[in-house]
């Protein structure tokens, strides 16, 4: 009967033998590691890797889910920017990926549990007995989880520098539903796709093992091109910060025969946290060099003849210090004017600084004019000008359409926002509410 739910293996394994993993789009192993069996009540990525050769462990080899990737074409997306979901589990049968979801509650096991879920009792190390796939004592003891990402769509040619912790989620796995955040600076993929590995490393309260989980995995929205640095182990610096490794970090591999990048003395366990220089949240200090625009994305003053359309590019300018933005009235005909940052001055106060470009083509074999459109601020008087409402325009500039007839702008908008909120006086800044006259 389709509705029918057992689940044998961990209703007569009991639960210690049953752990967590992420479900979701482009998972490896989704229905087990059979694909001519397919199992709703799977858990084969969910049980951890310990005291194994490095070719064992890795994407679970052990239990044969890097030979079974997801359908071609499925992917887990990362939004450049944004954020994506899955769904922490004990069992396949307990996402939405079994049953049409109908088994899903909030918690990993498919049970019932109370907000303040604890299992300290006063005494001992005080786990949570009554489920020990979750490894800790309460919420605020959970390590934390996070994703790793490698530039290649060639599972059998990624290398461990290859895979890149982009994003942490403190304080997981404890319930299902988890979202982790994308660095905004994330590259596109290469044909093909990414590979993700979901990580895990519980603290005590059993078998002191980790989780390298694998998936199939796709940028969408990319709007940089600066690949990722190599990844380096990641150093324990809980007892001094200073030795935290910066940038970016590989996964931790701890307890196995081989591989192993982290070392530890007496009790301590790495961890997806501080311990191990990981910061909650996406990773934003993994990058080769800042983000840089994709190939054929320019500021330009010079318009196409075949533009029939209008369109606009934004760019965010922020600078370290309050700013002022100048672009002084040209005196030549010249198709590009430039804008230049000065000294702090008393200009500009705490609200953003606007500069918009109108580019319109003369023809369709000249170049541009530009007309730079230029907000007026409290108390501030702008230079001489042929246009009127703060408009300056380079001279001789003219208005004309495109060869078919129509009219082509671009419009580029330029923003300049100090980092610093606060009260600007001349060359000082005051942080607070209120200031005295």
């Amino acid at each position: 009967m389709a509705s029918s739910f057992v689940l044998p293996a961990l209703a007569l394994a009991g639960l210690a033998q049953a752990h967590v993993a992420a479900f979701g789009p482009g998972m490896y192993c989704r229905n087990g590691p059979d694909p001519s069996n397919p199992n709703l009540n799977s858990n084969a990525p969910v049980n951890p890797l310990y005291n194994l050769t490095q070719d064992q462990w890795w994407f679970q080899h052990d239990r044969g889910c890097d030979k079974v990737p997801p359908p071609a074409g499925e992917f887990l997306n990362l939004p450049a920017g944004g954020s994506f979901d899955v769904q922490l589990a004990n069992n396949q049968a307990f996402t939405n990926l079994s049953y049409g979801g109908s088994k899903v509650t909030e918690w990993p096991d498919g049970g019932q549990h109370p907000e303040d879920w604890t299992g300290w009792t006063g005494t001992g190390e005080g786990c949570i007995q009554d489920s020990g796939w979750i490894h800790t004592q309460n919420q605020t003891s959970a390590q934390g989880t996070a994703f790793a990402i490698a530039y290649e769509s060639d599972l059998n040619a990624i290398m461990l520098e290859d895979l890149v912790v982009f994003t942490v989620l403190e304080h997981t796995p404890w319930k299902t539903a988890a979202t982790y955040p994308v660095p905004a600076g994330l590259p596109a993929c290469p044909e093909g796709g990414c590979h993700c590995v979901w990580l895990w490393l519980p603290r005590g309260c059993g078998q002191p093992n980790m989780y390298m989980q694998g998936f199939k995995c796709q940028v969408t929205g990319a709007t940089s091109t600066t690949p990722l640095a190599k990844a380096q182990p990641p150093a324990m610096c809980d007892t001094d910060p200073s030795t935290c490794v910066q940038g970016a970090k590989q996964m931790i591999v701890w307890n196995q025969l081989t591989g192993n990048n982290v070392v530890t003395k007496g009790s301590q366990t790495p961890a997806y946290n501080l311990r191990n220089g990981f910061k909650p949240g996406a990773q934003d200090d993994i990058f080769q060099g800042p983000p840089s625009a994709p190939s054929g994305t320019s500021l330009s003053s010079s318009a196409s003849p075949s533009m029939t359309s209008s369109d606009s590019i934004s760019i965010s300018v922020v600078p370290t210090a309050p700013t002022q933005v100048q672009v002084p009235p040209g005196t030549s005909s010249s198709s590009s004017t430039s804008a230049s940052t000065t000294d702090p001055v008393s200009s500009l106060s705490t609200w953003p600084t606007t500069l918009s470009t109108v580019v319109r083509p003369e023809s369709s074999h000249t170049s541009a004019s530009l007309i730079i459109v230029v907000p007026t601020l409290p108390g501030e008087q702008l230079p001489p000008s042929s246009s009127a409402d703060s408009t300056w325009s380079t001279p001789n500039a003219t208005t004309a359409s495109p060869d078919d007839g129509s009219a082509a702008t671009i419009t580029v908008t330029v923003t300049a926002t100090p980092t610093h909120s606060g009260y600007h006086y001349k060359d000082c800044w005051f942080d607070g509410e209120e200031v005295d006259d």
